[in-house]
């Protein structure tokens, strides 16, 4: 047992510190069901196009990937309870103004303002976890992390159509998200460690130029965040996945709806199932086997012609995507330990690239070949087992070595 997770056995926080963590990842997940359900409600109340609206996302990546390298420098230079509240208390202010925001372009400023605290939060709960406890408890603890973001948004698709033909869509802000943003805000004050027991402040033992150069020569690390931007594209493949449903099969949106919804509840699961399988056959392996399942299952559905074979294959890659996406923060987790928090940052940074590369490519290949949805998943689902190419041959998995 490492003396981090010593620590955390014997510090009166340590049983509370991953529930306060699992309540402040919830917060994180609104904003991704307002962008899937309400972007004609949001063009209607500003006067925009869909298409406008749903810059929204673009602004909110733009956030996340700033974010993300500014905290190669702040994770460098910064105690993690500060990090922490600070992430949270930006997704507090993105949640008020996103509710009083008076037009458009307010509302992009506080979606932008949303991405950055939500990277500041990912990043940092992540590093926690990863200086605290030991390898077989972090890939537990991360799992938990996962699949209360995934869950969160499984129950806020009904929760925030309710609340929404009640009061309007900008109510979910106030109704949903500020209740739970304040949870995860005192919970962090009240749990979080000013601290570490038995440590120094972990984050200063490099400058900051020598942690991103531990980061970046290292060859495995180099490999992860590699293969991070080319899973990270492949991700944005269910952008798409609802148009094809109908388009080619003429469904009706609520099934969709529905559809999307059961999926969450697949990956609330993968997540929680991907900790015991990191921990049994290694993040390294879980992670490769994982993304190159998902690459597969992801071209298939794409060009499937038959409903249930798609609906089937789509289940499946929900499944290996969530169980890869957690198993892989693992392996990153366990890169470069002297200089976790910029891995991590760096890691958010690339992945922020990713989907926002994703979706330019996938609206590309629809837009060249007359909306063949087909090459759309050949070319996303391509991206994941380069990706797994990437995770089986050339990173390394330093807790198994």
């Amino acid at each position: 047992m490492s003396d981090g997770d010593a620590a955390a056995e014997k510090a009166s926080w340590g049983r509370l510190l991953v529930p306060a963590l699992v309540v402040g990842s919830m917060s994180m997940s609104i904003s991704i069901t307002m962008l899937q359900l309400f972007l004609v409600d949001i063009g209607s109340t500003f006067n925009v196009s869909v298409g406008v609206a749903s810059q929204l996302a673009t602004f909110n990546h733009a956030g996340e990937f700033v974010s993300a390298l500014l905290m190669g420098i702040l994770a460098v230079r910064l105690r993690y309870k500060p990090l922490i509240l600070g992430g949270l208390l930006f997704l507090l202010f993105s949640v008020v103004g996103s509710f009083f925001a008076p037009d458009f372009v307010i509302l992009q400023f506080f979606f932008a303002l949303e991405g950055f605290g939500t990277v500041i939060f990912a990043v940092i709960s992540h590093t926690l976890i990863g200086d605290v406890f030991a390898p077989q408890k972090r890939a537990k603890a991360v799992s938990y992390l996962m699949a209360a973001v995934f869950g969160m948004i499984l129950v806020s698709f009904p929760l925030s159509g309710l609340i929404a033909n009640i009061a309007g869509w900008r109510f979910n802000f106030l109704l949903q998200a500020l209740p739970i943003t304040l949870a995860g805000l005192v919970l962090a004050f009240l749990v979080v460690p000013s601290k570490l027991q038995g440590q120094t402040v972990p984050v200063r033992k490099a400058p900051y130029l020598e942690s991103f150069r531990q980061v970046l020569t290292d060859k495995s690390a180099a490999a992860c965040l590699t293969s991070q931007i080319l899973a990270a594209v492949g991700s944005m493949a269910p952008i798409f996945g609802i148009a094809l449903y109908r388009e080619r099969f003429s469904l009706p949106l609520n099934f969709t709806v529905l559809i999307s919804m059961a999926s969450w509840a697949i990956f609330v699961a993968g997540s929680l199932t991907a900790g015991r399988l990191a921990n049994r056959f290694g993040a390294k392996s879980t992670t490769a086997a994982s993304t190159l399942l998902c690459g597969v299952f992801t071209i298939v559905y794409f060009n499937i012609p038959y409903l249930w074979g798609a609906l089937i294959f789509n289940f499946l890659t929900a499944c290996f995507a969530s169980i890869g996406v957690t198993s892989y923060t693992c392996l990153a987790l366990a890169q470069v330990p002297k200089s976790r928090g910029t891995m991590m940052s760096l890691n958010s940074a690339v992945e922020a690239l990713g989907t926002t590369i994703g979706p330019a490519v996938g609206g590309a290949l629809l837009f060249l070949t007359s909306e063949f949805y087909g090459v759309v998943g050949l070319a996303l689902g391509g991206m994941f087992l380069a990706s797994a190419m990437f995770r089986f041959f050339l990173a390394k998995d330093p807790t198994r070595t």
